[in-house]
């Protein structure tokens, strides 16, 4: 296996133990701040879910609340979350460049969506 493919792997593997770890998750995905998915793991049943489209669009909204956030003295944002009726999502800025987020269609298990974000950033971190 190729180095590249390695780091797929990896990638792939973190994505599917946030989601299979994470009660009530519809999916993760790995995104850059310029709108571009990485790689994203669809939760069984949820497989036609437009995870990649959800993220795109809150990605340009994240970049300017990051830049708020700097202006008004805050620092660095580390995690975003958006709660709806329909559900929620979780975010955790990898870098400058990428943000990992999981989309939950059950918000009961809202914490351990948040800490299995946490708990896999270094990771995600180091793959890439």
């Amino acid at each position: 296996m190729g180095a590249v493919q390695g780091i797929l792997v990896m990638l792939a593997d973190s994505l599917r133990k946030i989601v299979e770890d994470t009660p009530g998750a519809t999916g993760a995905i790995l995104m850059g701040f310029d709108g571009i998915a990485v790689m994203q793991h669809l939760a069984k049943g949820h497989e036609k879910t437009d995870i990649e489209s959800l993220a795109m669009e809150f990605s340009f909204r994240f970049i300017e609340l990051r830049k708020a956030a700097l202006s008004l003295e805050m620092g660095e944002i580390n995690d975003i979350t958006i709660k709806a009726e329909a559900g929620s999502v979780l975010c955790r800025v990898l870098s400058e460049e990428y943000f990992v987020a999981v989309v939950l269609h059950d918000s009961a298990h809202f914490g351990k969506g948040r800490w299995m974000l946490r708990s896999c950033a270094d990771e995600l971190i180091a793959e890439l």
